[in-house]
């Protein structure tokens, strides 16, 4: 099974309307979260950012080249081929296992987490760049009678257009992620707020 099938599966409509709405709410959230504590820079105080971004650096932008890589070769060779063999295991093994490093990584320690409106934005883009290449894997009206592509540079083009759908949807998946890293961050910001405010109340009563 495929990230896409995996985060999409038969309910792919239903799945991205209830995204699209959890992501809203939370970018609302992160706003009011944002006027509570007082945050007006573009990009808001990020805990333990170094080793943040480090990761980010380090192994999230690697585990998605390596998402794009695997998945456009996956999606190459199944497209001309009606069998699966093992040699289709260990990318399907490193697909799911880069989508998932990359989405974690990426919306945790990313610059999307340091501003819910870089979060949204990067969750737009995630979205229409998916639209685009499900629509240009449509418009290629690739296939022979059995529906397998046989001339390698239509194979090519196939990979490239998979290998672009898997990356859009980590990306959407890591901006739904870092909104809700964003909030949560805020939300302990400001009661470590409220708090060293009351203990210093305290002490000077």
């Amino acid at each position: 099974m495929t990230p896409l099938n995996v985060i999409l599966g038969n309910q792919a409509s239903a799945i991205l309307v209830l995204s699209v709405v959890g992501v809203l709410l939370l970018a609302c959230t992160a706003a009011v979260l944002d006027y509570l504590g007082g945050t007006s820079r573009a990009l808001a105080p990020f805990t333990l950012v170094r080793p943040r971004m480090a990761a980010f650096v380090w192994v999230g932008l690697p585990a998605a080249l390596l998402l794009v890589f695997a998945g456009g070769l996956l999606g190459a060779i199944s497209s001309g081929s009606a069998e699966t063999g093992r040699g289709l295991d260990l990318l399907l093994w490193i697909a799911n296992l880069s989508f998932t490093v990359a989405v974690l990584v990426c919306g945790l320690c990313s610059p999307l987490a340091r501003h819910w409106g870089l979060a949204l934005a990067g969750f737009a883009l995630g979205m229409g760049g998916l639209m685009v290449f499900l629509a240009l894997i449509s418009a290629l009206g690739l296939g022979d009678a059995a529906g397998l592509i046989t001339a390698t540079p239509d194979r090519a083009a196939f990979g490239v257009a998979v290998g672009g759908v898997f990356l859009c949807v980590a990306l959407g998946a890591a901006a739904l992620l870092a909104l809700g890293t964003y909030c949560g961050e805020r939300i302990y910001l400001l009661a470590a707020h409220h708090q060293h405010a009351g203990q210093a109340g305290h002490a000077a009563g």
